[in-house]
């Protein structure tokens, strides 16, 4: 994959996408629009689980039986990159609690 990112994703799913997230948060775009930023880094996301995909394939491309990606190798791929993601997410929850409570401890003792 090239350093060089295309967007994937377009700005009315990128906006639905950060509204399911929250509907009551802001994006802002004084310096630098975060939902353009979200839409470049979605997509890089889906680039790298098509690349996962693509290197879970058995067989190179064009050479008979067993080389086409079918639906069955797409829900394989997506239950393993997913757990690793929840993993990933859980912990980060974790983390995101105790500094939001240091926060909070904070800003009530001033």
């Amino acid at each position: 994959m090239s350093d060089y990112q295309e967007k994937r994703l377009s700005e009315k799913d990128a906006r639905a996408s950060l509204r399911k997230a929250n509907p009551n948060r802001q994006y802002g775009s004084t310096n630098g629009n975060s939902v353009t930023g979200f839409q470049y880094k979605a997509s890089a996301v889906v680039d790298k689980f098509a690349q996962y995909i693509e290197e879970q394939m058995l067989y190179r491309p064009n050479t008979g039986h067993g080389c086409r990606v079918q639906r069955h190798h797409v829900e394989a791929c997506y239950f393993k990159f997913n757990r690793v993601i929840d993993k990933f997410m859980q912990e980060e929850r974790e983390n995101m609690k105790v500094v939001k409570e240091a926060l909070y401890i904070k800003v009530e003792e001033e």
